[in-house]
């Protein structure tokens, strides 16, 4: 371990001092302006020695920037747009050089000229791919989760956001976690607008930079930034209905000065959802039949306030804490009929009362300092996060044949902490830019579960049913990544993450028997990209990473939904290990095809089983799986008003089953959709949404699924110099986003059906104040690991 700890200071050390041997090079940078001092984006900044064109093709940032870097010598520096020149400029080059501001005559540059440049709507990196929100039809007066649904190989599905072709994804803001999820996460992305949205970033493979955990990828929103002094915000309301009137709000306010930037967001919801569903247990001549009819009613708070300090020119910290509590009150009827045979052995009404309050506190506290001018860097970060759950569960099971009944409360106390201190050190050096870094992590769960059996109004103990868990887990990792342009064809990026876990979990109260596991792995990254022309790009990576089994996966209790069917975890779960490979083709930015393949080793899935009449639901790691598949994306706008997005996905899945209890499936499967977006005026002002996309059967973990489909359309407007944006939506037209599905477990069919009540009409205001170039602060902080709660 301790060779691991000093890794990223070697290679540091290494690395610094292989820059003294090299060929120096000198920075130059500077900002275009116009007469107002306000910054020009999209200017093409050539560099030229001897007439030759040593550099071209640079364009300036959203802040008027641009930097490059050339050996000492006598150059010309030229801009321009569009062919038209307006800045030509001899220099020598001596040392690290800082031009400043350079001015520029707008009236003579657009004289006679309409500017039409601008960044193309889908770009591909070597290791992802870039949809350029500020260029969409469809994204604009809109907010963060409505930009996230129109971007290329994202998939939302009520709250879940998904990669096509992967099992998920982890949602960040300029390289930030985002510490939320399902209506938080979504009602947080709900308070970000997509006008200040520059870029969405798509990593379906993360590079070894970020954490290896989770078969997942990664969705970047990158924020606009603005130089501009002074305060902005907004305000927004949605208001939905399905089978019930549901509300979110949410407000912003930013705040930016020559030292300090901040921004507090504001988030609320109240949402309900009548929701129909049946489980069923069949085989060995027995049955069970189960129906359930609920009503979820979900209500949220939360914060989220940003703050960052500009300590000097080279150095700034800063703060982000994020403080949010769900509460979920579950009224639901059940019904289970028992069966041996064709003969009805008995049914049993469960009414039920579910009580769910989850508050959270998540804190990140960072530190950036610019080592150089040539852009070395260091930052550090720390960060907490404390997630306590109470749930409780009263239940009555009452026999309809004999007329019995009996009652229970169920309680469970899960209190999450995790713990992490972060390094990252970036290098950029003439023959390639290197990043070094290390991580730990300290996760804790300690859990308490009390069943009551409730006997002449009483509530007494039942300790069978019962049980503590404590857990504590130490992550420990270091890595190294290489990115590599061999010249304008040609880059390459490679990077070599090392993982080590040590995991402790006790059970105080059944003998302390303890379960313990130590492993260290070694996590690698590869991606090599071909461009030929600016109208073709290949790539091809692969990547390897860890699934970790979530803590209420580990924790053997039992959460009682009826005295006779339970669900408990397994702390002997093993970490599911993936390999993927892509293979990627873009044409012209406008056609996107790739292949996959994907081989996970020692996945978890829920186990049914049947004994002396109970019910029983348990996590086991019971398979190995295949995908292999193809996607295909087109992207283009027709007529200047009419934006189509069109996504296909072909995929085959076999399931290979380790253990006795589960049947493997052989699935062949394809996804395929169609956004349209048309603008109803010139100004793009009004707009119609006609939207719709289709799932034909599929696996998830070892059950198999049938089709799914969703049809949705709505309308929305700017007004008011897009302070003002409104949007309605039908979503769930036809009632067909279900999930009806099976699995074979100990040679019994466990089938499921569920309808969550999608069909809905959803009418969002979102109305802008102060000034809408004040963009606020988005820091960068990483912060994985909450995806273990679960």
């Amino acid at each position: 371990m301790k060779y691991f700890k000093t890794l990223p200071l070697s290679f540091a050390i290494i690395f610094l001092s292989t820059e003294t041997v090299l060929a120096q090079q000198y920075v130059v940078r500077g900002q275009v302006i116009n007469k107002e001092k306000k910054p020009i984006e999209l200017i093409q900044v050539n560099l030229v020695k001897n007439d030759t064109v040593l550099l071209a093709g640079i364009m300036t940032d959203d802040l008027g920037r641009f930097s490059f870097k050339a050996e000492k010598g006598n150059y010309r520096l030229i801009l321009e747009r569009l062919g038209s020149e307006y800045y030509n400029q001899n220099f020598d080059l001596i040392k690290n050089q800082d031009l400043g501001e350079i001015e520029i005559n707008e009236s003579i540059l657009l004289e006679g000229v309409t500017i039409t440049a601008q960044k193309k709507l889908i770009e591909r990196k070597v290791d992802r791919l870039i949809y350029n929100v500020s260029n969409s039809i469809a994204s604009q007066g809109m907010n963060g989760l409505d930009a996230i649904k129109t971007t290329p190989l994202v998939k939302v599905q009520d709250e879940t956001i998904s990669l096509i072709g992967k099992s998920g994804v982890s949602v960040m803001v300029n390289d930030r976690i985002i510490n939320l999820s399902g209506a938080e996460l979504s009602n947080y992305l709900r308070s970000l607008r997509s006008e200040d949205i520059s870029k969405i970033e798509v990593i379906t493979a993360p590079p070894s930079k970020y954490d290896a955990s989770g078969n997942s990828g990664l969705l970047n929103i990158i924020m606009k930034k603005n130089p501009n002094l002074g305060w902005s915000g907004s305000i927004n309301t949605t208001y939905q209905r399905n089978h019930y009137n549901g509300i979110r709000l949410g407000g912003t306010i930013n705040y930016q000065s020559k030292t300090l930037s901040s921004s507090l967001r504001l988030r609320q919801h109240e949402v309900s959802y009548l929701m129909d569903g049946s489980v069923d247990l069949l085989g060995n001549g027995q049955g069970i039949y189960t129906t359930e009819t609920r009503k979820d009613k979900t209500r949220g708070i939360g914060i989220n306030y940003s703050l960052d300090i500009k300590i000097n020119n080279k150095s700034n910290a800063g703060l982000i804490y994020d403080f949010g509590r769900s509460k979920y009150n579950i009224d639901a009827d059940g019904q289970s009929a028992y069966l041996s045979g064709s003969v009805q052995d008995s049914v049993f009404i469960t009414p039920s009362k579910q009580r769910w309050n989850t508050p959270s506190h998540t804190l990140n506290l960072y530190y950036d300092l610019k080592i150089d001018s040539l852009g070395k860097k260091l930052s550090l970060g720390a960060n907490y996060l404390s997630n306590v759950s109470d749930r409780s569960n009263n239940f009555q099971t009452i026999n309809s044949l004999t007329s019995t009944f009996s009652s229970a409360q169920n309680n469970s106390n899960m209190n999450y902490k995790i713990y992490s201190l972060q390094a990252d050190l970036t290098l950029p050096y003439k023959w390639a830019t290197v990043e070094v870094g290390t991580k730990y992590t300290l996760l804790k769960n300690n859990s308490y579960v009390a069943y009551y059996d409730i006997i002449d109004e009483k509530m007494v103990f039942n300790p069978a049913n019962s049980n503590i868990f404590d857990y504590k887990e130490h992550n420990s990792a270091a890595y190294i990544s290489v990115n590599k342009d061999f010249n304008k064809y040609w880059s390459a990026k490679a990077g070599l993450r090392y993982e080590y876990t040590s995991l402790e979990g006790k059970t105080p109260d059944s003998g302390n028997e303890t379960v313990t596991n130590k492993y260290g792995k070694l996590f690698p990254t590869v991606y090599v990209s071909y461009k030929p022309n600016e109208k073709n790009f290949i790539s091809v990576n692969y990547s390897r990473r860890i699934s970790r089994p979530g803590f209420q996966s580990l924790n053997p209790f039992r959460w009682y939904k009826n005295e006779y069917m339970y669900f408990t975890g397994n702390p002997f779960l093993l970490p599911t290990f993936n390999d993927n490979f892509e293979l990627n083709y873009a044409l012209d930015n406008k056609l996107n095809i790739g292949l996959y393949h994907q081989y996970s080793k020692d996945n978890t899935t829920s186990v049914a089983e049947l004994e002396n009449g109970i019910f029983a639901n348990q996590v086991k790691n019971g398979f190995n799986k295949r995908t292999t598949g193809i996607t295909i994306g087109y992207y283009n706008t027709f007529f200047k008003r009419w934006e189509i997005s069109l996504s296909t996905d072909g995929s085959y899945s076999k399931t290979l089953p380790t253990i006795r209890d589960l049947e493997a499936l052989d699935v062949y499967s394809l996804y395929y959709s169609i956004y349209n977006t048309i603008a109803l005026n010139k100004a793009k002002s009004y707009s119609l949404l006609v939207n719709f996309w289709h799932q034909l059967p599929f696996v998830y973990a070892n059950n198999y699924l049938k089709d799914q489909m969703n049809f949705s359309f709505g309308f929305k407007a700017s007004l008011f110099e897009k302070r003002l944006n409104l949007s309605a939506v039908v979503n769930d037209v036809f009632r067909t986003l279900k999930n009806d599905g099976y699995t074979y477990n100990n040679a019994l069919r466990y089938q499921f059906f569920n309808y969550n009540d999608h069909r809905n009409v959803t009418i969002s205001l979102t109305y802008s104040i102060g000034s809408s170039k004040v963009k606020g602060t988005d820091k960068r902080v990483r912060f994985d690991d909450k995806n273990r709660i679960n």
